[in-house]
This record gives C-alpha cells, sequence and structure tokens, in this order.
C-alpha cells in the first residue's frame, strides 16, 4: 500500500492537534489507499466528504467503535495520572462495569459514561485536581496506533473501502461475503488488546465530514 505524509498548520489554536510551536498547531495525515488518516493530540480522524454511501444486496457498511475507549485503554494497561496512583484505574473500572450493570441509556448510566469520559478529560485541563498531561498523551496515541492496527488489517479484506475513522472506531463498506473475515479481525484485535469492540449495519451514510453525517441503521 503506497503513503504519503504531510503536515498541515493553522494560525489559530485548535485544541486536538499536536503543537508545534508556542503560535502553531499542526496535526500529521498519512494517506493509505486515497484515504487520509489525520492524527492529532485528540485523536484520529478522517472521512470521505461531501458524498453518500449505500448498502446493498453485495456489499454492507459496517460500524466499528471501542467501547469507553480511552478510559478502558487506562484500565487495561494500567496508565493513571501519576499523582493518584494506580486506585484510579480501579474507580475508573468500578465506573464502567456499574454502567454496564445499570444499563448504558439509562439517567445511571449516561452518569457514569460522564463520570468516566470526564474523568479522562480533565487530565488535560489545567485547572483541574487530575492534571496529567503524560497520562493523557499516553492513551491518546497509543490509541490512535491500536485503531490504525485494527484499520489496517481491515484494509486487507478484498475491495473494502473506508469511509470514516474517528477517535475510536472506523466505518467501512465490505463486500458482505466477507463478514466472517471482519469478525475474525477483530475478535483478534480484541483478544490482543484486552478491550471491546461494537459493531452496527448501515444502510446508509450520508457525509458532510467526519464531525457531520447521518447514519441510517440496516
Amino acid at each position: 500500500q503506497h503513503a504519503t505524509s504531510r503536515s498541515r498548520s493553522y494560525n489559530n489554536k485548535i485544541k486536538g492537534f499536536f503543537k508545534q510551536t508556542d503560535d502553531e498547531h499542526t496535526y500529521t495525515s498519512a494517506v493509505i489507499d486515497g484515504f487520509s488518516f489525520d492524527f492529532g493530540a485528540g485523536g484520529i480522524h478522517g472521512s470521505l466528504t461531501k458524498t453518500t454511501v449505500h448498502s446493498d444486496v453485495n456489499d454492507v457498511i459496517i460500524d466499528i467503535d471501542v467501547a469507553s475507549y480511552y478510559p478502558n485503554i487506562g484500565i487495561k494497561n494500567k496508565l493513571y495520572p501519576e499523582h493518584l496512583g494506580t486506585g484510579w484505574c480501579d474507580a475508573m473500572d468500578h465506573m464502567y462495569h456499574e454502567r454496564l450493570r445499570v444499563g448504558k441509556k439509562t439517567a445511571e448510566g449516561n452518569a457514569y459514561k460522564l463520570g468516566l469520559n470526564g474523568g479522562y478529560g480533565k487530565s488535560n485541563d489545567k485547572f483541574s485536581a487530575f492534571l496529567d498531561a503524560q497520562y493523557t498523551m499516553a492513551i491518546t496515541v497509543n490509541g490512535q496506533l491500536l485503531l490504525c492496527m485494527l484499520a489496517e488489517q481491515l484494509m486487507k479484506i478484498p475491495e473494502m473501502r473506508m469511509i470514516q475513522a474517528n477517535t475510536d472506531g472506523v466505518s467501512f463498506k465490505v463486500p458482505r461475503q466477507y463478514i466472517p473475515d471482519v469478525e475474525r479481525i477483530c475478535t483478534w484485535w480484541e483478544d490482543l488488546t484486552g478491550l471491546e469492540l461494537e459493531g452496527e449495519f448501515y444502510s446508509k451514510m450520508c457525509i458532510r465530514d467526519c464531525n457531520s453525517y447521518i447514519a441510517v441503521f440496516e
């Protein structure tokens, strides 16, 4: 697969991109088979733009994401704000399983989700008691590399076409005959990382960009 890299610069401060100098933020991209994976301090992004993608009798759109991705990277790999110790991982693990117990779509489940994601997010807030940028970046950088590893294996499937990569998951179109291969790759990735993947089938995606799209369940 042919890959190229480039760096894009922004004059204004944009949260979530790698900082090159005091007054300039950049992110780095890798273009693989025509699809651009953009790497930033907040996570990986990439998307087809201004298009509509449909499933049909031969091909299907599959969306895969990782359950509570960033919190669980910390839990599974014992990453934590240095001044708070391993008890941080225990607390995050407790909230994660309590969310599953009470139900993700309940008010209590949403509260636990806020605790998980908010706790991680505040590790990059200079006004927060959770501040530890080393913890923040250990998770985001490794998270991007792990997701790239998943995408790399999926892109070996014949006629697979990437649609999106967005922080904690990927969307792609693939011949229905290769769904067992998708499942096999996902199981391999879960066994390797200790993380859990969740999947959906879409009948259609109407996309403006990575953050603005409509997905219709099959």
